[in-house]
């Protein structure tokens, strides 16, 4: 039953990371009126994908204590969009969003971390045990 829970919870966060991270990208955009209401609404594949992914990059470099990570993603996205980043609407739309999404990773993760030791089977504390038996420890 307490893998059952684990996976349970696992999975929330993992949703919360991406499909709910997505949805409260787009509704910050539409709130704020930083963007097109119709452009923030209407998310290209690449885009949901690529949020996605940056969130569950970020997390696993938290869950690994590898903030590298965080610059990695934060400057892969701005290489991708370089030329982009003259038109001020633009960059202003791109800096919220990358910080959102950091934001978002840190707060779910940040909380998932806190289930899992308090309340959870302590995965996390189970893979680092893991990691430092096989000589390639998570600090």
């Amino acid at each position: 039953m307490q893998i059952v829970h684990a996976l349970a919870y696992t999975l929330v966060a993992l949703w919360l990371i991406t499909g709910a991270g997505n949805a409260l990208c787009r509704s910050l955009f539409v709130l704020t009126g930083l963007g097109k209401a119709e452009a923030a609404v209407t998310v290209r594949p690449a885009g949901w994908l690529i949020g996605w992914l940056e969130r569950l990059l970020l997390a696993i470099g938290m869950l690994a204590h590898s903030w590298e990570v965080l610059v990695a993603v934060v400057a892969l996205k701005t290489v991708a969009r370089f030329k982009e980043l003259d038109d001020q609407e633009f960059a202003e739309q791109f800096l919220v969003g990358s910080l959102f999404s950091v934001l978002w990773a840190i707060v779910v993760t940040s909380a998932w971390l806190a289930y899992d030791g308090r309340l959870g089977m302590d995965l996390h504390g189970m893979v680092a045990g893991l990691m430092v038996a096989a000589g390639g420890g998570l600090d």
